[in-house]
């Protein structure tokens, strides 16, 4: 501590000189000549004035409508926030194992500073940066070239102080969608773009937090050494803590530590407080009002972070989405997977971008289409039209161009691929002979076969790991499988003997205990062994011998009086296969 009257060096140097050793995170804070970022946080608003807000929000966003986006990455300063933040930790927690108070904010950083960090992967997950190219970009300041919904969930999370409440958060985006409707890209990428905006205002309020302490921190430095500090020094303080932002949070503590009681001699300090700081108790109550604050918006955003991930998106989504309000008037809709759902979803916005119309028309198109139907039940389905079959029909009344059949190229690819490679093989193995006669000509053609097997299984393997596995369309039976759609699951197989038979009705028996369905029978699908002639002496016996086993499986597991049983046996008898000349079951070698 340098002795009173001692020069001192330039004023952005003055503060860090009077601490001493202090950590890097506050010497830059000390050093900086800008003030910390304000959290986003403004008037509170109730339903009906988010919904004001939301029609007068779509009005005042300008959409760029150029066809490549250019502008910011739709993560803007994720890392750095997650940067900032373990930096603000550090210094708190190193303030709170010194045994010095900590504000409650900060305490709560610091027990959820685990989930913050969480953070950066689940954003990456939750919109992929190819996803962010389709989504619609703003065209004015001050946030040009972002998504269009990262200022709608900007301007959510600054008028509900960073809280998630579904029934608010849908009545904004149903007015914000009476003036601009939104994409399903955009309300699917709403979850992810909260993630950020949150990350951003726990950036700021850390900053906040931290920057806080460090002024705190040079006013007990100042305070300690009441007794020979200058006003000169004290001046050179103040413009440097008013640069840093950081001048009533040093001036509310260093008012606190001015003795109260007159001293016979009156310390530089006081006197220079007492010209300086004359409103020192409204200090202290403005400073008690913004820890509350603090504490409120600090524990909120770590409330919402957490409520994010739990959330079910679909149900929260799917109602403000105006195409797939238009699908729902169809019933098969809401029975509908969510997979299945998703696959729809996607190609209907796929289509959108390809016809250049809204999806709102697309999704109308589909619903005209399955509604005037009168063929089977299939066609009367959403999915029948934007991955099934019908997606032809659905390109006619949209105006695009059929799509092509690629069949035929794509099965000369696959031969020419396995043709071209066991060329290959049997090139490099004629290239190590030296031709003298036929027996060379032999060694190749016997190695064609093997040359082609080898050909064919790479071709399949490098197929098998670029494919992208299409699942099939199912239905989301929630609450089971319904009378209407009664199931039966089949084993095909073969009676031979007792013991194959009672091995096959155990593994009936476990796929029924591992799908406890009401309205699902479970049944083998059997045949007589290949044979000369109609029928065999031994076949009455195996026969008897599965019905008296099926008859124990459906006592042991009863069905509701009236029912029909839950296990089945159907048994195909033998006939006569002219090209195989054999009895067996009737078209058990088909395909």
């Amino acid at each position: 501590m340098p002795a009173a009257g001692a020069p001192l060096k330039t004023p952005d140097r003055a503060a860090v000189d009077w601490l001493g050793a202090v950590t890097p995170y506050a010497r830059n804070i000390l050093q900086s000549a800008g003030k910390t970022e304000p959290p986003i946080r403004a008037e509170l608003f109730g339903i009906h004035r988010f919904e004001d807000h939301g029609r007068s929000l779509a009005r005042a966003q300008v959409v760029d409508d150029r066809a490549v986006p250019r502008g910011p990455a739709f993560f803007p300063r994720v890392e750095e926030n997650l940067q900032a933040l373990r930096s603000a930790y550090d210094q708190v927690a190193l303030t709170s194992r010194s045994g010095q108070y900590v504000t409650p904010a900060a305490e709560w950083l610091l027990d959820n500073f685990h989930l913050v960090e969480a953070q950066l992967e689940q954003i990456r997950e939750g919109v992929p940066r190819r996803y962010y190219a389709d989504l619609p970009k703003l065209a004015g300041q001050p946030l040009a070239g972002l998504p269009r919904v990262y200022g709608i969930a900007w301007a959510y999370v600054a008028h509900t102080d960073s809280v998630l409440d579904s029934q608010t958060f849908t009545a904004f985006l149903n007015a914000y969608q009476e003036v601009s409707e939104l994409t399903l890209a955009e309300l699917w990428a709403l979850p992810t773009t909260l993630r950020v905006v949150l990350l951003e205002n726990l950036r700021r309020m850390a900053d906040e937090i931290a920057a806080g302490k460090v002024a705190r921190d040079l006013a007990h430095a100042i305070g300690d050494a009441a007794d020979y500090i200058t006003d000169e020094h004290l001046d050179r303080f103040d413009a440097q803590m008013t640069r840093c932002g950081l001048r009533r949070a040093w001036l509310t503590q260093l008012w606190q530590r001015v003795p109260t009681e007159h001293l016979e001699t009156t310390p530089p300090l006081v006197k220079w407080m007492e010209r300086h700081c004359p409103d020192g108790p409204a200090l202290v109550m403005e400073s008690q009002t913004a820890q509350v604050a603090a504490n409120l918006t600090v524990s909120n955003i770590i409330t919402t972070l957490r409520l994010i991930g739990q959330i079910d998106w679909v149900d929260l989504i799917e109602p403000v989405s105006h195409p797939l309000q238009l699908l729902r008037q169809l019933p098969s809709f809401g029975q509908e997977s969510e997979i299945t759902r998703q696959q729809i979803t996607r190609a209907m916005e796929q289509l959108a971008r390809q016809s250049r119309k809204p999806e709102r028309v697309v999704a109308q198109a589909v619903v005209s289409l399955a509604q005037a139907s009168t063929g089977p039940a299939v066609q009367q389905t959403a999915g029948y039209y934007l991955i099934g079959e019908g997606r032809n029909a659905l390109a006619a009344v949209m105006h695009l161009p059929r799509a092509p059949r690629r069949r035929t190229t794509k099965l000369w690819l696959y031969t020419g691929s396995i043709a071209l490679g066991a060329a290959v093989l049997l090139w490099l193995a004629s290239h190590r002979l030296e031709f003298a006669g036929w027996p060379e000509l032999v060694f190749l053609f016997l190695l064609a076969w093997p040359a082609s097997e080898a050909a064919a299984s790479l071709v399949h393997r490098v197929l098998a790991e670029s494919l992208k596995i299409r699942l099939l369309p199912r239905l989301e039976l929630a609450g089971g499988i319904a009378a209407r759609d009664a199931a039966l699951v089949v084993i095909p197989t073969m009676l031979t003997s007792q013991w194959s038979t009672r091995a096959l009705l155990e593994q009936l028996e476990r796929h029924w205990l591992a799908n406890r369905e009401q309205h699902a029978q479970f049944a083998l699908l059997t045949d007589w062994a290949d044979a000369d002639a109609a029928t065999l002496h031994t076949d009455a016996a195996l026969l008897a011998d599965a019905l008296a086993q099926l008859a124990t499986l459906n006592a042991r597991w009863p069905v509701a009086e009236g029912a029909a049983p839950r296990f089945l046996l159907i048994h195909r008898p033998r006939s006569w296969c002219e090209t195989q000349q054999r009895w067996l079951g009737w078209e058990r070698k088909r395909g």
